[in-house]
């Protein structure tokens, strides 16, 4: 299997090399989003997985590494963590209708609709699409053990505030969704204050979020 790949994987290379392929998609790219680093970044992102639809994830990194990685370091992101981004979309594929070879599989084993796997499979990941979007050395192993541990901790509350905003826990009230957005919102931004301020607001959205709920479990037809 690793030699099938190793071979496919030299064949698209000097195929990409000699047609130039390549370099015209990269600049397409540029030219599309704009010179835009964010734009750049979410056609790269919806090409990954279109590209890697229907095969495993070692090929669908191969196929789309040669080419849209390149159009990430013309941006002036670091080469790893632009083949970094362009693999994990790669690998969402899977997951990502209307192919998603590996909520086909779940069904299977579930004895279930495809169609409701996949939509709980999108409602469980849907964090993931979003974090590769941060750009953060620390995600990558690097920047020091400071960078690390502080995306380590603050990606934790990004994962938890958007779990329960996609969930649809917190539609039981707005200013649960307030709460819980500014949490999400706070731990993005780019600035260490505003991170250390979503964890002040985390305690008293979980706060907010339980006694919301226990209200709601305690009106008749309201408990599930």
């Amino acid at each position: 299997m690793v030699g099938i790949l190793l071979a496919c994987a030299q064949i698209l290379v000097a195929m990409i090399n000699l047609t130039g392929i390549g370099v015209s998609m990269a600049s397409g790219i540029l030219a599309l989003a704009g010179d835009s680093p964010l734009g750049v970044a979410v056609i790269v992102a919806l090409v990954c997985i279109v590209m890697g639809m229907g095969v495993p994830t070692t090929a669908a990194y191969v196929l789309v590494a040669a080419v849209m990685a390149p159009a990430l370091t013309g941006m002036g992101f670091e080469p790893f963590a632009a083949h970094m981004f362009v693999f994990f979309y790669a690998t969402l594929s899977v997951i990502t209708p209307p192919v998603c070879i590996a909520v086909f599989v779940a069904a299977g084993i579930a004895v279930e609709r495809w169609s409701k796997v996949a939509k709980w499979a999108l409602t469980l990941s849907a964090v993931t699409y979003l974090i590769p979007f941060l750009f953060s050395p620390g995600y990558l192993g690097q920047g020091g053990i400071i960078a690390i541990l502080q995306a380590a901790l603050f990606g934790c509350v990004i994962c938890i505030a958007v779990s329960v905003l996609l969930s649809g826990l917190a539609a039981i009230n707005p200013l649960t969704i307030a709460a819980w957005l500014a949490v999400a919102v706070c731990a993005v931004w780019p600035s260490i204050y505003a991170q250390i301020s979503s964890l002040v607001l985390l305690g008293p959205a979980i706060w907010l979020l339980r006694s919301r709920l226990e209200t709601a479990a305690s009106v008749p037809g309201c408990a599930k």
